[in-house]
């Protein structure tokens, strides 16, 4: 289990339960920012009406996955679907098992691995350079 993990999300939000659902973002991103120093980034998006909504995560590895799993399962996921209608999981890299396990528990849930890694790279952001313009 080596190397980042991407874990991407879709959703649609139900009728009426985008604050919910804004309430739900904003409770997770400061969970993550607060206990998972690990994740390299987390970070949420939705369509200009609202009505959907992705989450883009890089985990340093399947470790980070799973800790974020844990941490999701323990204070989050009783009230995670309220507020959406369907979901999406798309994870790039290799998920732990138990990640996997905890995942297909949900019936709303469908999630599709992609665990072959055949290019590209990954930069910290210290390593980045100034914008020269």
């Amino acid at each position: 289990m080596s190397g980042p993990l991407i874990f991407i999300s879709r959703s649609r939000v139900k009728p009426g339960k985008g604050e919910q659902y804004q309430e739900h973002v904003m409770e997770a991103t400061a969970l993550v920012e607060t206990e998972e120093p690990q994740v390299i980034a987390f970070n949420n998006y939705r369509s200009e009406d609202g009505t959907e909504v992705s989450c883009v995560q890089v985990h340093a590895d399947a470790d980070s996955l799973d800790r974020h799993v844990k941490l999701f399962r323990e204070r989050l996921s009783e009230r995670a679907f309220e507020s959406v209608d369907s979901y999406e999981v798309d994870i790039y890299g290799s998920p732990s098992d138990s990640a996997l396990e905890f995942l297909s528990q949900f019936e709303q849930l469908q999630v599709r691995v992609l665990p072959m890694h055949d290019a590209g790279l990954l930069r910290p952001q210290q390593a980045r350079s100034p914008d020269p313009s």
